[in-house]
């Protein structure tokens, strides 16, 4: 247990160190600098998505150089290899997801808060993690993510991340579960006697672990329970549309940190509402703050609900969070630097792609080819018709939205560089229960066929969506009432509705070119077939596609006009001469980042613009 406990220690420890890491590759006080500042890039010529689809072929291929980077996370049994490899290394990085059972609150004696908590105080989590995953996840309690801005997981005065089953003992006693008939098992308040199934996936082998393990804790609260391995499909069904069931265990997993559907998810009045709140959870005052949660647009207003609602959601363990397992990805060290393990994706990502470089002694920083292996092909070169995240992988290079987040998932802006947003409160001018968002946008980004991105190509793209038939970047944009351009450089998009995540609902959109899409029509937003490179595609990201041959790869060439690419004949290689000053050193980087103030903290040079 002892090796098992230090293990998940190191990973977590390595989540932070990789974390950390990832404000800069350099090291040392004499060492080149990469220039520019943090949204800068990117410093390689070519970006290859090589099509491998085997977990094995991946692995063969980094380890014979053959790729730069496994593009999706490697399974754990490949770890002790990769680990022995020379010039490859695995990054750590927490899943924004997590394993759970959900508790059927809609049933007695379930529907008991003394039981569920119960069974959270006596669930020892540590034993998961260290046992079931050797070392690599740590415990969770908040249903948001540790890793995401908006959990309440360090915020929270207590855990059931240990065993506690003597406390768990206590809340069923004073509960009046008592074992009424000598039969070694409690009974229910009302005495009537009752015994709990633990359902778990039959096709995975952490699900049966941790089913075991549940019961095991219920056993150990006196309670009759038994884990049984079931057909996932066959119990999800079920949680689809209320159907019975007693304990069940169940994974999910987020692409963004918006906690929105906190409102939804286990709003009460979504309790017998099909694909919605699987525990069947009802409390007024989880309830009382839904309403601040969707409609303030005040930011300290939307966390503080969130908050609270969490607090409560922990208090009353619809579901237990079993676990936020680690996810690894691996790299080659021997060609390039500046991989940067951003939070959602690990190393292989938008960032790395961004940020990594040649190492000085292969001629760098830049130029090169960096390859990545993805385990399918694209299926389209149109983002609006595609669900894979590996076509995403390359699309997701090739335009760009207001707003995007930077490696630890927090907002930065992109082509806006700032934005207010006003209620009737803010400004009479607003329809009462509007919202007006006024984005004012940078003004030196241009569409790869030379034409500027202005205001216009962000109201036709929302409107677009919107109006396009079927277009699912359209679906929450319903309540948009407007969005146009008063000027070349100031979008206004107001709704119906007054809520801040409509700001995301913006922000995150893909932006199009308006001259190229009043050709395609709104009725031809699923049949466009972009066919490049044969037939070029005008996009504004930092690649674009140079080359395709479907089943085997993609190349994509960096765009050297990008809005945020770096002067490369400017460029200066230069070393820092340190001289001490208390924690900080401060140098001045010559050449093309004369802009620019490194300050170097304990050894990390962290790059900041002037």
């Amino acid at each position: 247990m002892a090796s098992s406990r230090a293990k998940r220690v190191l990973a977590a420890s390595l989540v932070f160190a990789f974390t950390f890491m990832a404000l800069s590759p350099m090291f040392g006080a004499a060492q080149a600098t990469v220039p520019g500042f943090y949204k800068s890039g990117p410093y390689i010529d070519k970006l290859v998505f090589k099509v491998i689809t085997q977990d094995d072929q991946q692995v063969n291929a980094l380890q014979n150089g053959e790729i730069d980077v496994i593009g999706d996370m490697i399974d754990p049994s490949f770890l002790p290899a990769l680990d022995a490899a020379e010039n490859i290394e695995v990054a750590h990085t927490l899943r924004n997801g997590y394993g759970y059972i959900t508790i059927n609150c809609a049933k007695y004696p379930f529907n008991i808060t003394a039981f569920r908590r119960a069974l959270a105080f006596a669930l020892d989590k540590e034993a998961i993690s260290d046992d079931v995953w050797d070392g690599l996840s740590q415990p969770q309690d908040s249903v948001v993510p540790a890793l995401n801005p908006w959990s309440v997981e360090e915020q929270l005065p207590y855990h059931y991340y240990e065993a506690n089953v003597e406390l768990g003992n206590q809340l069923l006693d004073a509960a009046g579960f008592a074992d009424v008939d000598a039969d070694g098992f409690r009974e229910a308040p009302d005495g009537s006697d009752f015994d709990v199934l633990v359902e778990c996936a039959s096709s995975s082998n952490i699900a049966i672990e941790v089913g075991t393990i549940v019961a095991e804790a219920l056993q150990d609260l006196s309670i009759d329970a038994t884990s049984q391995p079931t057909d996932f499909y066959e119990y999800l069904n079920r949680l689809y549309f209320h159907g019975d069931y007693d304990i069940v265990f169940l994974g999910s997993s987020f692409n963004s940190f918006d906690v929105d559907w906190l409102a939804y998810e286990f709003w009460s009045e979504y309790a017998d509402e099909p694909y919605w709140n699987f525990p069947n959870f009802r409390n007024a005052t989880y309830d009382s703050w839904r309403d601040q949660l969707l409609h303030s647009t005040d930011y300290d207003e939307v966390y503080e609900a969130a908050i609270e609602m969490q607090k409560i959601w922990v208090y009353e363990s619809p579901m237990i969070i079993c676990y936020e397992n680690i996810l690894l990805s691996a790299y080659r060290t021997d060609k390039f630097e500046g991989h940067v393990a951003d939070v959602s994706d690990g190393i292989p990502g938008w960032w790395t792609n961004q940020k990594v470089h040649l190492k000085a002694d292969q001629g760098g920083p830049f130029g090169g080819t960096f390859i990545w292996s993805n385990p399918l092909d694209l299926d389209t070169f149109n983002f609006m018709v595609s669900s894979s995240a590996y076509t995403m992988n390359v699309l997701g290079e090739m335009y760009d939205s207001l707003i995007g987040t930077d490696h630890l998932g927090k907002d930065i802006f992109w082509l806006a560089e700032s934005y207010t947003a006003e209620t009737h409160a803010d400004n009479p001018a607003v329809p009462e229960g509007h919202t007006r968002f006024t984005f004012n946008m940078i003004q030196n980004a241009t569409w790869t066929d030379g034409t500027p991105i202005t205001a216009e190509d962000v109201a036709f793209t929302l409107n677009y969506y919107r109006d396009a038939p079927g277009n699912p970047y359209g679906v929450d944009l319903s309540e948009m009432t407007a969005a146009y351009a008063p000027t070349d450089y100031t979008v206004v998009v107001e709704f119906s509705t007054e809520s801040y995540w409509h700001l995301h609902t913006i922000g995150y959109k893909t932006i199009i070119p308006k001259h190229v899409f009043q050709e395609v029509g709104l009725d031809g937003w699923n049949t466009w077939n972009p066919n490049p490179p044969a037939e070029e595609m005008v996009t504004s990201g930092p690649f674009n596609v140079s080359a395709y041959v479907a089943g085997e790869f993609v190349e994509l060439t960096y765009n050297p006009n990008y809005f945020y690419g770096l002067d490369r004949s400017a460029y200066q290689q230069t070393t820092t001469t340190p001289t001490t000053g208390g924690d900080f050193t401060m140098a001045i980087v010559a050449g093309a980042v004369a802009a620019a103030v490194v300050i170097l903290v304990g050894g990390y040079v962290l790059m900041r613009q002037k």
